[in-house]
């Protein structure tokens, strides 16, 4: 969840590697450092919050040889101390790393009985000493440490005696790019945007060292090997915010223009019939995810069962993945993922994978683990998504679910509507200004629905919770009188989702039963519905496929919630304790 940013270049290298470090402020911002090797050894500069606490130091510093970082934290509070880099004990190494080390409590008694005591409470920070331990050069002593390691770890590490950095991963995302500012590892590609024409993505059976002018990869006996380079692809506006004061509305009102993207790219079904082979004799299929894209399995679960006639079901990764799960060669998994990295994600795909079972990728990123280790994938052309809280992903997640089930439902089907849901969708761009005052007033907010809805009516409570910080719950609406009715008093406000019309007068029920007990009712619909007068109303153009309803009825709830986090003094793009790409468990 941690970003990572190393150069080798001329002396501006801190310089460059602040400014990769704003591209990756999304995978954490809770600290922020780095490491220059200078003649004076290993200079370490750390600071407590965002990226820009460093930048008077880097543009004021002069070195060739940088490591750098953002953190989120995970093992200690979030402070100068805990931050990273961190200095071997003998100054002649620095360690950045975006991971978590499941063994550190075991390996840090180890290495005080050895009279190593650490300076910070993170896992890190063992990590490091256990490499600075080892015998031999910085090449063997990584390779001996690793094999101590139980967890997931991206480190780049300073080594003071060669001039050199060192980069190794497990199950956290590292690649190497020669750019025009030098030679770059860093956590996501956007870093080298503009910068490079093509870039590797470090295999976890490979050691790299960047030295002057020179990248070398080793295996795992560290024989150099060959380097395999991927065309650059084009992220140029991913850092920009276009004029908007926030990622999260820009990305937001971004939505119209993916809905038209996918739609175009899949019109053709070329994409689709590449993976029709892997519903054929299949008697189950599995969804995962976690956080909105668990969301969007749900949905994606819902289409698929009532298109297929088969067992469909959505899990969460985390839960999924230590339930004995039954997986056998007929089983489909589909995994769904924003970054691709999701660190529970991952594993679960690797259960499948070891059970002979096919799986399909559905995610933004096309350079990610995710679909380099899926058998195939569904882009969803979302664009770079910056935002903590996803927003135009979701969308795009949900509409390619939606285009799979019709194809495979009917492979002559053709876009017809669908062709005019990017229209539809500018004109949900919107939320009543009376409905965000009553929301931004409230300690606590109940979103419901059927069906679908229901959905709709978890990710709605979701975006609100994430970047609010108000209480917020989704519940399907026949749930209530199960005990959720009781929390209900005057001036809740409870949010219903009712675009499913052979549903809707179940909802209306729901929304009678609330508000009689005094509930504040805002009712997300058809323009042409009629509903109380007293109701609250987020109006949706009609569609007649309620399906495409269902899609657009989120998008005016994530307005609100942004209109709410900001009208509330908060920062919709950094949610406090969330990080954009979840790299652990």
């Amino acid at each position: 969840m941690c970003g990572i940013a190393c150069l080798v270049g001329n002396k501006r290298a801190p310089e460059e590697c602040y400014n990769a470090l704003e591209k990756l402020e999304y995978r954490g911002y809770d600290s922020a450092g780095m490491a220059l090797l200078t003649k004076e050894g290993i200079v370490i500069h750390k600071k407590q919050g965002r990226v820009e606490n460093l930048k008077d130091f880097a543009f004021n510093s002069s070195s060739n040889i940088v490591i750098s970082h953002t953190r989120w934290a995970t093992h200690g509070e979030p402070n100068e101390i805990n931050a990273h880099p961190h200095i071997s004990q003998n100054k002649e190494l620095a360690l950045v790393h975006n991971g978590i080390i499941e063994n550190y409590k075991e390996l840090k008694e180890k290495l005080k009985e050895k009279g190593v005591n650490p300076v910070s409470q993170t896992d890190s920070e063992i990590a490091l000493e256990i490499i600075a331990e080892e015998e031999g050069t910085v090449l063997q002593k990584v390779k001996n440490a690793l094999k101590k390691l139980k967890g997931s770890y991206a480190f780049a590490i300073i080594d003071k005696k060669t001039k050199s950095i060192i980069g190794v991963r497990k199950n956290s995302p590292l690649y190497v790019a020669k750019t025009t500012k030098g030679i770059m590892l860093a956590s996501d590609i956007i870093c080298f945007n503009s910068l490079a024409d093509e870039y590797h993505l470090v295999q976890e059976n490979e050691i790299i060292q960047i030295s002057k002018g020179k990248l070398k990869i080793f295996d795992e006996n560290l024989k150099q090997v060959s380097i395999s380079f991927t065309k650059m692809m084009d992220v140029g506006h991913i850092a920009d915010k276009m004029g908007f004061e926030y990622f999260m509305e820009k990305e937001i009102r971004e939505i119209p223009a993916v809905i038209k993207r996918i739609v175009s790219n899949y019109q053709d079904k070329k994409i689709i019939k590449e993976v029709v082979p892997f519903f054929n004799d299949i008697e189950k299929i599995v969804l995962i995810g976690c956080g909105t894209a668990y969301h969007a399995c749900m949905y994606g679960a819902k289409l698929l069962s009532s298109v297929l006639n088969i067992d469909c079901n959505a899990y969460i990764a985390s839960e999924y993945k230590y339930s004995k799960p039954i997986i056998s060669e007929k089983t489909l998994g589909i995994f769904v993922s924003q970054s691709g990295e999701t660190a529970d994600t991952l594993g679960c795909i690797n259960l499948f994978k070891e059970k002979g079972a096919k799986t399909l990728a559905v995610t933004n990123v096309l350079h990610s683990a995710i679909v380099n280790m899926c058998d195939g994938k569904l882009p969803v052309f979302a664009g770079a998504e910056i935002g903590v809280a996803s927003t135009k992903a979701y969308v795009a997640q949900i509409l390619v679910l939606y285009l799979l089930s019709k194809h495979l439902e009917n492979p002559d089907y053709e876009l017809i509507e669908e062709l005019t849901l990017a229209d539809k969708s500018k004109q949900v761009i919107k939320i009543d200004k009376e409905i965000v005052e009553l929301i931004k007033a409230s300690s606590k907010v109940f979103y419901i629905g059927r069906g679908y809805d229901s959905i709709s009516s978890l990710e709605g409570a979701l975006k609100l919770k994430e970047i609010a910080y108000i209480s917020a719950e989704g519940y399907p609406a026949g749930e209530l009188k199960h005990g959720t009715i009781a929390l209900i008093e005057k001036g809740t406000p409870v949010i219903v989702f009712a675009t499913e019309k052979k549903l809707f007068e179940k909802t209306m029920s729901a929304c009678e039963e609330v508000c009689s007990r005094g509930a504040k009712v805002i009712v997300v619909c058809a323009k042409d519905t009629k509903i109380r007068d007293e109701f609250y109303k987020i109006e949706l153009p009609s569609c007649e496929n309620e399906e495409l309803e269902s899609i657009l009825s989120i998008i005016p709830l994530q307005l609100l919630a942004f209109e709410v986090s900001k009208g509330l003094g908060y920062n919709p793009d950094k949610p406090r304790n969330l990080a954009k790409s979840v790299t652990v468990e």
